[in-house]
This record gives C-alpha cells, sequence and structure tokens, in this order.
C-alpha cells in the first residue's frame, strides 16, 4: 500500500473510532478531527487512514489506493 499524505478536508477513519472523520487541522503530527454529529477527536496522524481526499485548488480529486481495485469509498468506508 502506497502512504497518502493528510491534509485538511480529507474524510478519514481514525483507529478504534466510528467514522468517517473530517481533518479540520494538523499540527505537529497530531489532527484534530471532526465527526458528522459534531463530535471532536485529536489522534496522532499515524493513526489514520484516508477514506477520500480533499478535492484540490484545481477542483480535482487526488486517488487514493484502495485494497481492490474499482472499490469505490463510501461514507461508511
Amino acid at each position: 500500500m502506497v502512504a497518502v499524505q493528510i491534509q485538511v478536508g480529507d474524510l478519514v477513519q481514525a483507529s478504534g473510532h466510528a467514522g468517517p472523520w473530517l481533518v479540520v487541522e494538523l499540527s505537529k503530527g497530531m489532527a484534530s478531527l471532526q465527526h458528522p454529529d459534531g463530535h471532536r477527536l485529536s489522534v496522532r496522524t499515524t493513526t489514520l487512514s484516508v477514506v477520500h481526499k480533499a478535492t484540490s485548488p484545481a477542483g480535482e480529486v487526488e486517488p487514493v489506493d484502495r485494497e481492490q481495485p474499482g472499490e469505490a469509498p463510501t461514507l461508511f468506508d
């Protein structure tokens, strides 16, 4: 699996926490996350898996390396 750099706006899965979570801030190896129900969480970025990359300024979505090719990410991944 290829390492994916986490950035603000990405949807991620935090190890041990129901997700997905939105990355709202990154600082010194820590990520501040927000769940759609409003809960917030701070975790190390090493415990995160990217579910969906944020849209780049050009409007393109960066691909995420998935275990099974052709599998589309969903809100419940």
